[in-house]
């Protein structure tokens, strides 16, 4: 059995090797997750038609751990992961911060979730029983076509000596108020892929629009890039560091310079000219009103440095930060090499 490694450059044999399937495959899947609650029945038969697919149920994240020890002992050479955004980003910390395989395996994202913003980039998209067969057949050794896609994992530091964690998107400022109102009236009613997403963007853009108080909630932001100093605190409408490449709608909204691994977006509470700038922005293009001095920022870097009193999510997760606990710190984990299966 041919073992690849993906923290080691790869050549086009690798790839090759790769992508031809057949090696050991591993599902961890979350059942309380948006899409399992209604398939996992069907998953559970599709995979019992796959011998050489290993299949583990994670009702909390502190089943996880368990369950990676289990698959790394049966050499699995692929991990696919079938849940929402939080449970990839509990899996990636336990994979990067546990190191329970002696080398990382490959990684596939199922869209097991409500949202799947990170499945949009690096996964596999669609319905999620048909991913999963895709993904079996591949097992089986089906030819299909195959792309591997490699990814820096954002290490975030909480301060005060909690624990870190991982994920693919950090966000602070207007960001809480969109999931929350995604959370309360969106999700609530069934509606998710990008649609949710989407609705509760355009809501939002129509409260922060309008001044709407619910809305508009800046959260004041002392930032240091790298081993710069720190900034005089600002007061941030919306703060995204990111390593994926596409979020939900193919939105891209960075446009800064650098060769850092993490995308970071920021835009001032009072920018100018907000809802005229912000389309050219969700497409990388910023146009010449998105200026600094305008209140609106974007660099590639490798590290960030944030003082605040106030919450952030990472991968749909919500923390608490605070100034006395010290600055929150984003770093890179290491780069994962992700498989995606085209249909």
């Amino acid at each position: 059995m041919n073992t690849i490694d993906p923290t080691a450059p790869r050549t086009g044999s690798d790839n090759e090797a790769a992508c031809a399937g057949g090696l050991p495959v591993g599902i961890i899947s979350n059942p309380h997750s948006g899409r399992n609650r209604r398939q996992l029945h069907r998953i559970e038969r599709i995979v019992a038609d796959h011998s050489g697919v290993n299949h583990c149920l994670t009702r909390s994240p502190e089943e996880i751990p368990a369950a990676l020890a289990a698959l790394a002992d049966r050499q699995v050479g692929v991990l696919a992961i079938n849940g929402g955004d939080g449970t990839v980003g509990q899996v990636l910390t336990c994979l990067l911060e546990d190191s329970p395989f002696e080398r990382l395996p490959l990684i596939v994202l199922l869209p097991g979730g409500t949202t799947n913003m990170n499945v949009g980039d690096v996964g596999l998209r669609g319905r999620l029983d048909k991913a999963v067969s895709r993904l079996c057949r591949w097992a089986d050794g089906e030819r299909s076509g195959c792309r591997l896609l490699r990814r820096p994992i954002l290490r975030v530091e909480p301060g005060n000596g909690r624990p870190s964690a991982c994920g693919m998107f950090f966000g602070a400022g207007a960001i809480i108020q969109g999931i929350e109102y995604c959370h309360a009236n969106i999700h609530s009613r069934g509606l998710g892929n990008e649609i949710g997403p989407g609705l509760a963007m355009a809501r939002t853009l129509w409260g922060i629009a309008r001044r709407d108080p619910r809305f508009v909630k800046p959260v004041s932001v002392s930032i240091a890039f790298d081993d710069g100093p720190g900034l005089p605190p600002e007061d941030i409408l919306l703060l995204l560091v990111s390593s994926l490449e596409r979020l939900f709608l193919g939105m891209r909204p960075y446009w800064g310079t650098g060769d850092g691994p993490l995308h970071t977006s920021i835009i001032r509470h009072d920018a100018g000219r907000f809802l005229r700038t912000l389309p050219s922005l969700l497409r990388g293009r910023p146009g010449r009103r998105a200026t600094e001095a305008a209140g609106y920022r974007s660099h590639n870097v490798d590290r960030v440095h944030l003082m605040m009193d106030g919450v952030f999510t990472l991968d749909g997760e919500m923390y608490q930060a605070s100034r006395a606990a010290g600055p929150v710190t984003i770093s890179s984990a290491g780069d994962v090499t992700f498989v995606q299966l085209q249909t």
